[in-house]
């Protein structure tokens, strides 16, 4: 507001803002301010203030950043051609990256799963997540010394997969050293691992609810498989 000039930097194909702010309120807010006739423009709830400046912007005075410094090409690629079409340029330096020895950048792991609703609420899948403690127990009995993380779409699996790591103190104290970090894909937006495990949920007996979640978001896909730097591994059906 009391800038000369602007600078609001976004990207629409990642997670928005969470907004707590309610229909009831968001209405209030628009007419005391004289916005309610203009309401698609500056409407909180569903417009992030990225999203807001670009729909008032001329195409001169957008500015894409096309370069990306952080993934190895494998990963990047799968979101440059489903989410960016094709315009990003991969300028990442690849002997900064602590890649898994003997392993590709991109793995599938297969793991049947079975989907419930766990006590707190929230999809589980106990099958993918203990696929999922495994291959890390796996790759830091290997001598893997870059840092590692799991995110999920759903907080009950994060919360299952944190409760079995800690279930074993000698890999507990082990993951520490590598900066070892479990969460939802709103938690992970802005950060990254070396080695990134994607744990999608998905499989037989999944509510329709959670289902239409994933459907109606496609952007947690995006952020979930770009968090990986050298490796990234799914685990799912």
């Amino acid at each position: 507001f009391r800038a000369k000039r602007a600078v609001i930097i976004g990207d629409v194909k990642q997670l928005t803002h969470i907004c707590s702010l309610n229909v009831q309120e968001n209405v209030m807010l628009l007419a005391r301010h004289g916005l309610d006739s203009d309401g698609l423009n500056w409407d909180y709830r569903s417009k992030s203030l990225f999203e807001m400046a670009q729909s008032l912007l001329s195409p001169d005075n957008l500015i894409d950043l096309r370069d990306h410094h952080r993934s190895h090409a494998d990963i990047i690629g799968f979101s440059n051609k489903h989410f960016y079409d094709g315009n990003l340029r991969v300028a990442t330096r690849y002997e900064r990256l602590k890649s898994i020895a003997g392993q590709p950048a991109v793995r599938w792991i297969d793991q049947n799963g079975s989907v419930q609703v766990s006590r707190f609420g929230g999809s589980l899948n106990e099958p993918e997540a203990a696929a999922v403690c495994q291959e890390i127990r796996r790759i830091v009995n290997m001598g893997y010394q870059g840092s590692i993380g799991v995110v999920s779409p759903f907080r009950a699996q994060v919360n299952r997969i944190r409760d079995m790591i800690a279930a074993d103190s000698q890999l507990e104290d082990r993951l520490r050293l590598r900066d070892f970090m479990v969460e939802t894909v709103h938690r992970f937006q802005g950060d990254e691992r070396d080695v990134m495990l994607f744990s999608p949920v998905i499989a037989q007996g999944i509510s329709r609810g959670s289902a239409h979640f994933l459907q109606r978001t496609g952007n947690l896909f995006n952020v979930s498989l770009t968090r990986a730097r050298a490796a990234l591994i799914v685990v799912g059906d």
